[in-house]
């Protein structure tokens, strides 16, 4: 069974924290830096040191992120098609009545399923790198996406976030 498209570009841990990294929400004064911050809904609170080991995780994952789209960007070169046309194609494959402006002949069809196996391949290649990121910043997986929801809700730990950037 053939992968959509669409889960294609979708990073395993890099979801969460690149948009909460990117995010310009206002935020009120941060409580003493000493303080540990309960996170509502969550089992647990976030001290500054794991806001700060968080946030080094992030930095770490920007860092993979950006090598992993590298890889792939040389893969649909490699494969002769733009990401443009690869998006294309697989939009049609995912809504066979999506509109394009040509067909796709056997021989692009080839390309793209040549291309979709090595960005298949590097996704999983990633996500080794994107744990050993969070592990060496001394949080589990579970925690790491614990305090990424609670700095996506709560606008006093997303301005410590951002300063710890």
């Amino acid at each position: 069974m053939k992968k959509t498209f669409a889960g294609v570009f979708v990073g395993a841990l890099l979801v969460l924290p690149i948009a909460v990294a990117q995010s310009q929400a206002q935020s009120p004064s941060s409580p003493p830096a000493a303080q540990i911050i309960s996170l509502p809904g969550l089992s647990g609170s976030a001290s500054p040191l794991e806001i700060q080991q968080f946030a080094q995780a992030v930095k770490q994952l920007r860092k993979v992120e950006m090598e992993t789209q590298k890889k792939m960007a040389e893969a649909l070169k490699g494969e002769g098609l733009s990401p443009q046309r690869f998006q294309e194609i697989g939009q049609r494959q995912d809504n066979p009545d999506s509109p394009l402006t040509a067909d796709i002949s056997p021989k692009e069809q080839e390309k793209f399923d040549k291309a979709l196996a090595k960005i298949n391949q590097i996704q999983q290649d990633a996500v080794p790198k994107q744990n050993r990121a969070v592990r060496l910043q001394g949080l589990t997986l579970e925690r790491f996406n614990q305090i990424g929801r609670a700095i996506e809700q709560n606008p006093t730990l997303k301005r410590q976030f951002r300063e710890n950037l």
